[in-house]
């Protein structure tokens, strides 16, 4: 239901762009963003089978965390809160964000899930493979992958003589086979992270350093990263009071496969916000906390329903709060007006006729074509500056101020295109301060506004087809 009710948003539409383009194209885009390869060139294959909308790209996601979740609770199948388990994933508003984006943090959780089932059982030379396997496709899915495969690392340390050999095994294994892309992913340029690092700053001090511990909780605050609801301050304290004492009643009398999880967790989100500190911004919370989520959940389903009574009922608080939390959510995305995006689009669709050229920042390129439809088919697109193209996952605008020597060149393509009869569109954005390089456009051409949102773009045009 999220799936359809979730208004895409710019990364999926990323993600589209990418699974439109031929496979020598993402890996050369992706050289200048900020991920490896696995997961776009799965949306290709889905592409060639004839998923062509963000919509269709998101039942990647659904099936990742369907999968995550079946394997998470046949990990904890032996321990007396399975069942607890079981809810806790069912009303994890986590979960909910992950299924429902054309993004790979879903099939992200499904390998840490796998990681999670294998490292809680016996692991033997067959299921050691599997865990190279499994952190292998983590980390070619995902970047933190990495972080995932660290954390397996370190816990393994707790584990048989035997068994540690063959985790530590794997683990070199799945490094040797991700070989390939460390080089490429320690060039990819800072600026593609960047808003990470603002949304990062907007957090309190203290979330910074604890939302690895807390983020786990169905009813933590997700703070700028994801379009969840939250609950009242008060409920919200509470919720992370009940998580935090169900942890520790989860490691009372711990037996050793407890602290492996404990150990995991501990360690994967040290290393989130240690690197995130130290190197660039690589955690938003929220996201990365998927590859932590098996082992909070593990360590909590260790503890619900043993020597305690009272922890079912700080369960059971947890659950509904998850469940108020996602059913607010759906709820104000169903009820979420449209984006500017889709505002531009409609004065577009009724003004532009087939042949048309639209000129767009970066900042509007892949929005603004998918709000579209099929009618974007018919346009001729243009972005300013061209090298947006080359990695329309991100914007910077100081690749537009940097560009102003492809303004007259653009003039005279557009001068072109207007005494052959097309009509010709374009979209400044004010806010931007490349914006004003465009003046010249609007004077030599003698295009006119057409319509404006105030603060986020002006429309401006001359031909095209009578208004609809």
């Amino acid at each position: 239901m999220g799936a359809l009710a979730a208004r895409p948003w710019h990364d999926e539409f990323y993600t589209l762009e990418l699974a439109r383009r031929p496979v020598g194209e993402i890996l050369a885009a992706l050289h200048l963003d900020s991920g490896p390869p696995g997961y776009y060139l799965l949306c290709r294959l889905l592409h060639l089978a004839g998923a062509d909308s963000v919509r269709a790209l998101r039942l990647l996601s659904v099936a990742g965390v369907v999968l995550g979740v079946a394997l998470l609770v046949l990990a904890v199948r032996s321990t007396p809160g399975r069942w607890a388990a079981a809810a806790l994933l069912a009303a994890h508003p986590l979960l909910l964000a992950a299924s429902l984006e054309a993004r790979p943090y879903g099939l992200l959780f499904a390998a840490a899930a796998g990681a999670a089932l294998l490292l809680g059982g016996r692991l033997g030379g067959r299921e050691a493979v599997l865990l190279g396997a499994v952190l292998a496709a983590a980390c070619w899915v995902h970047s933190l992958g990495l972080v995932l495969t660290l954390a397996v690392v370190v816990a393994a340390v707790l584990l048989e003589r035997r068994e540690r050999v063959r985790a530590w095994a794997a683990v070199l294994g799945a490094l040797v086979l991700h070989l390939p892309w460390f080089g490429v992913m320690l060039r990819q340029p800072p600026e593609s992270l960047e808003w990470m690092a603002s949304g990062r700053a907007a957090m309190p001090a203290w979330q910074r350093v604890l939302a690895p511990v807390l983020q786990p909780s169905p009813v933590a605050p997700r703070g700028p990263f994801l379009p969840l609801a939250e609950l009242p301050g008060p409920l919200v304290a509470a919720g992370l009071a009940a998580w935090l004492v169900l942890l520790a009643g989860g490691l009372w009398g711990a037996s050793r496969p407890r602290w492996v999880f404990w150990t995991w967790w501990a360690v994967g989100g040290g290393a989130l916000v240690a690197a995130t500190a130290l190197l660039r911004p690589v955690y938003a919370p929220g996201r990365a906390d998927l590859i932590l989520l098996p082992a909070a959940v593990v360590v909590v389903a260790s503890g619900v329903g043993g020597r305690f009574r009272w922890d079912r009922l700080l369960l059971v608080g947890l659950l509904l709060g998850g469940l108020v939390t996602c059913g607010l959510t759906l709820r104000s995305w169903a009820a979420a007006p449209p984006p500017p995006a889709e505002e531009l689009a409609a004065v577009l669709a009724r003004r532009a006729a087939p042949g048309d050229t639209v000129v767009c920042t970066g900042w509007w390129y892949l929005g603004l074509r998918q709000a579209v439809g099929p009618a974007e088919e018919g346009l001729r697109w243009r972005s300013f500056p061209a090298s947006t193209l080359e990695h329309p996952g991100w914007y910077d605008d100081a690749l537009g101020l940097a560009a102003r020597g492809e303004v007259a060149g653009l003039a005279r393509e557009l001068a072109r295109e207007l005494a052959a009869g097309h009509g010709v569109w374009l979209v400044r954005t004010p806010a931007l301060a490349s914006d004003r390089l465009l003046e010249p456009l609007v004077g030599t051409l003698g295009l006119e506004p057409v319509a404006a949102s105030p603060g986020r773009w002006v429309l401006f045009g001359r031909g095209g087809a009578p208004a609809r």
